[in-house]
């Protein structure tokens, strides 16, 4: 990374920020299916969808009264419906409280470990569901709850800080309150409370709904991507740094993938003195490299510092260094870079002009070079149904 000699890098604890999601499932028609749900109302497309796949239902009078608490009932019979199961009562499931109306709902959402019941033996499932048991239900229904519970106290801290009032979310609720926020499938009121003991309504449990299935949907492309990225670039190298940080960079600083592989590329392969001439001394992507890493050039000091010529930088952990390679590309400068890097396609020779300057040795020979990175990866990626 090439350093600035007025202001060195800093290094921020992480925010949670939501995600953006893209919706992936097709868009239902414009029309209101229920009359107390208008096109305008914020939760119109996820009810829209959901209800066209019969997971939701209105009301005899054509009312959807999306206003209403969701019980614990009406969400097991939700949730099988949802996860597209057959509801079937469950030999090693029994709640002493359940009628002709949930019980095989109930049993079968038991079963699946999404539900559970109290230590008397009751389910109560006409109660309302709140919306921190919501959290835990829709993390547990999507098969992410080891992942919730592996994350760390900072991590969940983190997660939670755009909730005001995150001191009242149950101890034992939290890290799937935090998942499920940092998975964009919650977001806080008008005054940015979480309300974790408010009864979840109709509307509100179908937009996580809906959420989620477009989070889970990306998941699929996501994990793909970023295990070409893994394979592509960074094994190669031997780098602990994962693809799956090249996607986050680009959810938290907007920075393409492809321009973030070919910048990482360009700084390893043009680095080296071979390649790139006075480029070796004007570069200096320190963040990128760390103890056991093999790249072509420099000297590692203390297992945490990678020295390159006089310049250094230091981070404790590759994550920490991810992020500021992410950070220095869009706030660098008050965000010169970003114009350059954002563009369609990237515009090479703008960004190289202003990273490195046209006067440098071997400056010519980086500009061609990014520019057959972009083309090699793209092209790789193409061939795997993946594109960049």
């Amino acid at each position: 990374m090439k350093r600035s000699t007025t202001h060195p890098p800093t290094i921020l604890l992480l925010a949670a920020l939501i995600l953006a999601v893209a919706a992936i499932a097709p868009q239902p028609a414009d029309a209101a299916t229920f009359a107390d749900v208008s096109t305008s109302h914020p939760a119109h497309a996820a009810i829209e969808a959901l209800a066209s796949r019969g997971i939701v239902s209105g009301t005899a009078d054509g009312t959807f009264k999306p206003d209403s608490p969701v019980t614990r009932g009406q969400t097991a019979k939700i949730l099988v419906g949802w996860k597209q199961l057959t509801p079937a009562p469950s030999p090693d499931v029994a709640f002493r409280d359940l009628d002709a109306t949930y019980f095989q709902y109930v049993e079968t959402a038991a079963a699946q470990g999404w539900m559970q019941g109290y230590p008397d033996g009751s389910f109560k499932p006409y109660a309302p569901l709140t919306r921190e048991q919501m959290a835990v239900v829709i993390v547990r229904g999507l098969g992410k709850e080891a992942d919730a519970k592996a994350l760390s106290a900072s991590q969940v801290s983190s997660y939670l800080a755009a909730f005001s009032d995150r001191g009242s979310i149950s101890p034992n609720t939290r890290p799937y309150v935090a998942f499920a926020a940092n998975w964009g499938l919650f977001s806080g009121d008008k005054s940015g409370r979480f309300n974790p003991l408010h009864s979840i309504t109709r509307a509100q449990f179908c937009l996580v709904l809906h959420r989620a299935d477009q989070r889970a949907s990306l998941t699929a492309n996501r994990t793909a991507l970023a295990a070409f990225m893994d394979k592509y670039l960074f094994q190669p190298r031997n780098s602990p740094i994962t693809g799956e940080m090249v996607l986050q960079n680009t959810e938290w600083y907007g920075i393409p993938p492809i321009v973030q592989l070919v910048i990482m590329t360009a700084e390893t392969a043009l680095g080296d003195p071979k390649w790139g001439g006075e480029l070796a001394r004007h570069n200096n992507f320190g963040c990128l490299r760390y103890h056991g890493a093999d790249t072509a050039w420099g000297e590692l000091s203390d297992g945490k510092i990678w020295v390159a010529g006089v310049d250094w930088y230091s981070f404790p952990t590759p994550q920490i260094g991810m992020v500021a390679f992410g950070r220095y590309l869009k706030a660098y400068d008050r965000g010169f870079y970003l114009k350059f890097l954002t563009a369609t396609p990237p515009d090479w020779r703008s960004f190289a002009e202003r990273y490195y300057g046209q006067n440098v040795s071997g400056f010519e020979n980086y500009v061609v070079k990014l520019k057959e990175y972009e083309d090699k990866y793209r092209a790789m990626a193409a061939e795997r149904g993946l594109t960049l």
